[in-house]
Order: structure tokens, then sequence, then C-alpha cells
């Protein structure tokens, strides 16, 4: 095939396969009878695997295409990235591939297309941010910040800018640097009353008004970016740059705000002039928050249904941090704030899991942070996890309960057969049998904590991960950690967080630096490991990435690698036990549909109840 014939077969079967995607997922949502059901996973899983193939075809040939673009080709690329942005189509890792390509293509010319790069770097800047920097906001293989300051670059030829989707593109960016970019970067925080302030004389400016005065579009932005600047005030009320924010909130044009939040902006300045204490501040704060989520207010699917939730989430933050760094009555605290938490949870458990997914992801992990510490007990720590991580990423959850349920059976049989395996534990405490089982059951069920921060690479399944995503992956053992905050509840289970994806040798694995081999966890480390393996190596229905191979092939494998990669008396403990290999035979197999059938359904009753 010609660049073109390429360009036009990739733009119709790669958007064709991620609708698809979509859709095969979205069925797994529905609440039927379990065959009917069970026949969706696996007509599900046997599409994807097709939608694999012939991406593994597809993606080759564009990267090809790519490498020397012409001005037909690079236009016709261009238009397949607006559609992707058009339809919804997200997947990060190839869409920036080309972007980049595109831009240095165009930055080549004599003569620049403003509006085609204005495109592709706000294009680009958005799918970094949401995917890249919602996983990890510390890494430092992409920046989006760097195309958002490449679009305001061109302001300065605001004139040669032909379309007015171009010329907003500028006031995109600028919304982008002020608003999201600050939330997931708090270095970034520190830049937002420059850009606030470059903005509005940017927009006022002589080519902007001479140019675009009665152009509706563009005063619309400035609301927004007006709504988002107002959004961040939690920030700075115990902030050294809280004065000059405070001046220009009070210099804003408000007639396009809501009353609620002018409120809360005249709450923020009688308590930063000492008109009103803390306590009244949280007080009047809490009447704002349950005024905007009401009475058990629900997801509808409405632009302003999720403003309410929006507007109340940023009053939530706003009590969190004044709570966070002040002083205040401890039994107050510990009773209003999961209240608040509870209240924006009921939203979120209301939302259809393909609405805004990384995004109340991203509120999940971030809620789940600020109210650990106010759980007084294991028992509702372990609550909240399930609710605001777990349950709101099926596979992973799925993953979670079937690795428990391996471990717990493996461990039943070393106990009976081999119990001295378990000397470590039983050194650290664990000293009788219903102590090792309770262990490791919990530790299994933490293990892969770290992927639900990782999530828009586990669920790609219709294309291999690229090498950047690969390390996005091997990232997950660490971010476990980081997501529990080094909670003391969980730390017992850190070793095995850190340690499930190093070998039984210590020659492999990752993460590098974590030394399983003086672990004083290594049996539950070695355990949960096979137990992984066992479950990733014989998932059909949800690796969809996987050729999967039944129980005993896999036990062939893990006497292999006995003694290097698994631990060998735990794989021969397993070998020996006739009644073992025939339940992991089962639940890895046949079994498998109804533990998949029965987290769904437990997630649907939630959201219906």
């Amino acid at each position: 095939m010609n660049k073109i014939d390429v360009i036009n077969n990739f733009k119709t079967k790669y958007i064709n396969n991620m609708k698809l995607y979509s859709d095969y997922n979205d069925s797994l949502f529905n609440v039927i009878e379990f065959n009917s059901w069970k026949n969706n996973l696996i007509n599900r899983s046997k599409s994807i695997r097709e939608m694999f193939i012939e991406n593994e075809k597809i993606i080759p040939e564009i990267k090809e295409v790519i490498k020397d673009l012409d001005d037909d080709s690079a236009s016709l690329l261009v238009d397949t990235i607006k559609l992707f942005n058009k339809e919804n189509i997200h997947d990060a890792s190839i869409m920036i591939e080309i972007i980049d390509k595109l831009i240095a293509y165009y930055e080549s010319k004599d003569e620049l297309d403003y509006d085609k790069l204005i495109m592709l770097n706000t294009i680009g800047a958005l799918e970094e941010m949401e995917f890249f920097l919602r996983m990890d906001s510390n890494t430092n293989i992409v920046n989006p910040k760097d195309k958002y300051l490449k679009v305001l670059s061109y302001k300065d030829n605001y004139d040669k800018i032909k379309t007015i989707d171009g010329r907003r593109g500028i006031f995109l960016a600028y919304y982008n640097l002020i608003g999201p970019l600050a939330d997931l970067l708090p270095s970034e925080r520190e830049n937002v009353i420059k850009y606030y302030k470059e903005v509005k004389n940017f927009y006022y400016s002589d080519i902007v008004q001479d140019k675009d005065d009665d152009i509706d579009i563009l005063s619309d932005e400035m609301i927004y970016i007006n709504d988002t600047f107002l959004s961040n005030f939690s920030y700075y009320i115990d902030s050294p740059l809280r004065d000059e924010y405070f001046k220009l909130i009070d210099e804003m044009d408000k007639s396009d705000l809501e009353k609620n939040q002018i409120e809360c902006i005249n709450l923020a300045v009688k308590y930063i002039n000492k008109k009103i204490d803390l306590e009244e501040m949280i007080e009047s704060l809490t009447k704002l928050f349950f005024h905007y989520i009401g009475k058990g207010l629900k997801y509808n699917g409405r632009d302003s249904n999720l403003n309410k939730f929006c507007n109340a989430s940023d009053i939530a933050d706003v009590i969190f941090n004044l709570l966070k760094n002040n002083p205040y009555d401890e039994a107050k605290k510990y009773t209003l704030l999961p209240k608040i938490g509870y209240a924006l949870f009921n939203y979120i458990d209301s939302i259809p899991y393909k609405d805004y997914t990384s995004f109340f992801d991203d509120i999940c992990a971030d809620l789940f942070e600020k109210l650990l510490p106010f759980c007084v007990t294991t028992k509702y720590k372990d609550e909240l996890l399930t609710m605001l991580i777990l349950r709101r990423q099926p596979i992973t959850y799925i993953h979670s309960i079937m690795v428990n349920k391996i471990s717990v059976a493996i461990t039943q049989s070393i106990l009976m057969t081999n119990r001295d395996l378990f000397n470590d534990l039983i050194e650290l405490g664990y000293d009788n049998d219903d102590k090792i089982i309770e262990y490791i059951s919990n530790a299994s069920f933490y293990h892969d904590l770290g992927k639900c921060l990782t999530l828009g690479v586990i669920n790609l399944q219709n294309r291999r991960l690229t090498n950047t995503e690969f390390q996005f992956i091997k990232m997950h053992p660490a971010k476990s950690i980081v997501l529990l905050g080094n909670d003391e509840s969980y730390k017992e289970y850190y070793d095995v967080m850190l340690g499930h994806h190093k070998t039984y040798d210590g020659k492999g694995g990752y993460p590098l630096e974590f030394d399983n081999l003086n672990s004083k966890y290594k049996s539950a480390i070695d355990l949960i490991s096979i137990s992984d393996s066992i479950d990733a190596a014989t998932d059909v229905l949800g690796r969809n990435y996987a050729n999967g191979k039944n129980f005993y092939s896999l036990l062939d494998e893990l006497k292999n690698e006995s003694g290097t990669r698994y631990n060998p008396f735990m794989v021969e403990c397993i070998s020996n036990d006739n009644s073992l290999m025939e339940y992991l035979d089962q639940l890895t197999g046949e079994k498998r549909a109804e533990v998949y059938y029965d987290v769904y359904v437990k997630i649907l009753n939630n959201l219906n109840k």
C-alpha cells in the first residue's frame, strides 16, 4: 500500500477497533443471567484478540509512514488526529508519536501553519497530561507544559492564525496551565498567577479585541479561565502569594460566576482578614459543600450535574487543606472528613465506568489519600480501599481476588505438608496456621494496589505495550506504597507489594533496588509471586494480549524455572498435592468466569442501589 492507503486504513480500522473495544467492555456492565453474560465475556476476549492481531499489523505500517512525511500524508494524518479527538478516541502513546512527528514536520516549513501547530500541540499536551501525568506526576518521560508554552509563543502571530479554533487554542493552553496542569503538578501552582495575568492582558489587548471582539467562543473561554482560576483558591489561603491572588479575584468580572462560588471567596476573604475564625470557616464551607452535593446527588450525564460535583469537590479541597495545615478539634475532624468523603464517593459510585474514567480514578486516589489518616480501624481503611480504588477497576480487582484464592489454597496445602517453609513468618509472630493464612490472604489482596495508579496502561489490551508504557507498568510495586502513604496498618505487606515481581534467586525482575533475598517476608513474596504468575498466565478472559495456558501446562513451566524464578520447594508442594492441582485447574479454567461474574454483579448492584 502507498502512504495514503496506509493512513486511511489506519484511520478506519484503528478507530473501529477502539470503539468496538469500548463497546465490548460496556457490555459487561449489564446485569443478565450468568450464561448470557459469560458468552459476552468470551466473545469480548475473542474479538479483542483479533483486534490485537490486526493492530499489530496496522501500527508498524503507520510508524513507517511517519518516518518520511510529505504534504499529502501529513495533511491526512492531521485530519486523522482531529477525528480521533472528535470521536473521543484516546491512545496516548500512538497519538503522541504521530503528533510529535507532525509537529516537527510543520515546524520545518519556511512558512508556519499556526492553525495546525496549535491544534497538534494542544491535543498532544492533553494526551500527555491526561494519560501519563495522571499515572505519575513525577515522570520526566513527557512534559505537556512544553507543548502548551509552544502554543503561547504563537500569540505574537495572532493575526496570522486563520481560524477561530486556532485562536481559541491559545486560550485553551492558558486554561490548562492555570487549571488541570496545576492540579496535577503542584510545582506549577506558583506560575498560575503569572499565566492568569498574561491571558487577561492578552484577551483585552487590541490584537484580540480588534480581530475577535464579537466572537462568543473566546469570551466563553475567558469565563472558563476565570472559573478555573477561582477554583484554585484553596491553594492560596495559606500561601505567600495569597494577597496577590485575592487582589486578582477582587478585580475579576464575577457576573458569570455562581452565587455559591462568590460566597466561597467571600468566606475566604473574611477568614484571611480574621473576621471569622477557623471553626466558623469550616462550618460555613461544610454547608456550602452539602448545598452542592445535596441529598444523595447522583450522576445523570448532564454537565450541570457534573459541575455541582466539581464545585463540591473544590470546597472539599479547601476544607481538607485547612484542616491539614491548622490545629482543629480532633473529634470534630474525625467525624467531618469521612462524612464529606463518603458524600463524594456516593456520587462517584453512580458514574458509569466508561465516563470520565481517568479523571475520576485520579479523584478517587486523591480522596483515598486524604481520608486514610482519618479512618480509625483497619476495617474502615479496607472498606475505603475497596470503594475508592479496587471497585473502580474491575480487572485489577478480579486479579486480586484470584491471586487471593490461589495463594490461600497453596498456603493451606503447604501448612499440612511442609510448614517449615513459613518459618520466617512464624518468627515474625504469625505463630499459628490461622495467622499465617490471614497474613497471606491480606498480602495477596493488596499486592497489586499500585496498578490502580497505572490504569491507563493496564486497560490497553488491544495492542502491544510500548517501551514507555512498560516502564510505567514496572513502577506499580513502588506505587502501592505511594498510594498507601506509608500507613502503619499496611507496612507488614510492603515487602510483598515491592517484591512479587522479583525472581526467587534475586537476579531478575523489578524493582531493581528492592532486595527480596534479605526480606523478612521472603516466603510470602515467593508464594504470591507464584500465585500471581498462575493467574496471569492462565487468564484468557481478562488478559486478552496473552495466549492463556491451562494450569497443568503452566505447572511444567513453574517446574522448569524452579530455583531461579520460582521457589522450588513451593512448586514441589503444589506438584505433590493432587487435590490442590485439581482445584487450581478448575479455578483458573472453567470456574474463572464465575469469579468475573460475581465481581461485576457486585459492582453493578452497588451502582444501581
